[in-house]
């Protein structure tokens, strides 16, 4: 027990010290009640790739199970992992979204209560879930918490981050972390259709503006993401490789108002939303 100033008699708790026990039991027994899942949709990426992003995420400080979705071309080693592995017989070529959105209403369904999303070609840092459940301790009103990431080259080297992420502009799935208040908005990754995934991250944080969800943002770099865009390169003063790639949207073309419509019931005008983006 603590003890006083010079003589004075041994420290006894008063109404203070019981609130801030009762407010550390109140935290640990939320905390306890979080269920995270982290799912990540998976082509044909290099299977050490995909290990690193798996190790990821059972290293986490706070434990989190780990869905891995195949799109079209199941890996069997995977098989053999601490994993959920769910196979899906026909690619969809719309950049993760179906797998994605397939693996997490599979795991709302299973009793998970978080759900993260990394690409197979990312990892996380290993306080990157513990970080983001503080932070929704701290405040149990978020809908979303988002995290910062770093962007790295193949090579390894971490260049500047995007401008739009720092100024809380968008936010890239990896670094979007969904609790069950937000769930309602899962399907919309299968449902927001293809012509629209190039773009998929954007018009989900459009989503969670036109419903006022509540976001919280730890401003913690703990997503590594890999980056082969021409753009990362040349803000770097490095010239880029033959590999590197432009974020091609020319499907955006045949994007449908009428078939969006159909499918999520509320209209969305991609012109006048790209004309406020600039």
């Amino acid at each position: 027990m603590s003890k006083g100033f010079g003589n004075s008699k041994k420290y006894k708790k008063d109404s203070r010290d019981f609130f801030l026990e009762k407010q550390n039991i109140n935290k640990i027994a939320i905390r306890n009640q979080f269920k995270p899942a982290i799912i990540t949709p998976y082509y044909k990426e290099n299977i050490k790739l995909i290990k690193r992003c798996h190790e990821s995420c059972k290293s986490q400080t706070y434990k989190a199970s780990h869905f891995l979705v195949s799109d079209g071309f199941p890996n069997p080693e995977i098989n053999n992992w601490d994993a959920n592995h769910i196979i899906l017989s026909e690619a969809h070529n719309d950049y993760g979204n179906t797998p994605r959105g397939i693996g997490a209403l599979s795991a709302i369904n299973q009793g998970f209560n978080v759900i993260l999303f990394l690409d197979a070609d990312n990892w996380f840092e290993n306080k990157h879930l513990e970080s983001v459940l503080e932070m929704k301790i701290a405040n149990l009103s978020f809908d979303i918490i988002s995290t910062y990431r770093n962007l790295v080259l193949p090579s390894g080297e971490i260049v500047k981050s995007d401008k739009v992420d720092l100024e809380k502009k968008h936010i890239d799935t990896n670094c979007m972390i969904f609790f069950e208040s937000s769930f309602f908005l899962l399907p919309f990754w299968t449902t927001m259709t293809k012509e629209l995934s190039v773009i998929g991250d954007r018009i989900m944080f459009k989503r969670f503006k036109d419903n006022n969800l509540k976001i919280g943002f730890t401003e913690q770099k703990t997503v590594n993401y890999t980056t082969t865009f021409r753009v990362h390169y040349l803000r770097n003063g490095i010239n880029p490789p033959k590999e590197s790639k432009e974020l091609n949207l020319d499907n955006l073309k045949n994007y449908s108002e009428n078939k969006f419509f159909n499918w999520n019931r509320f209209d969305f005008d991609l012109r006048g939303y790209i004309q406020k983006q600039k």
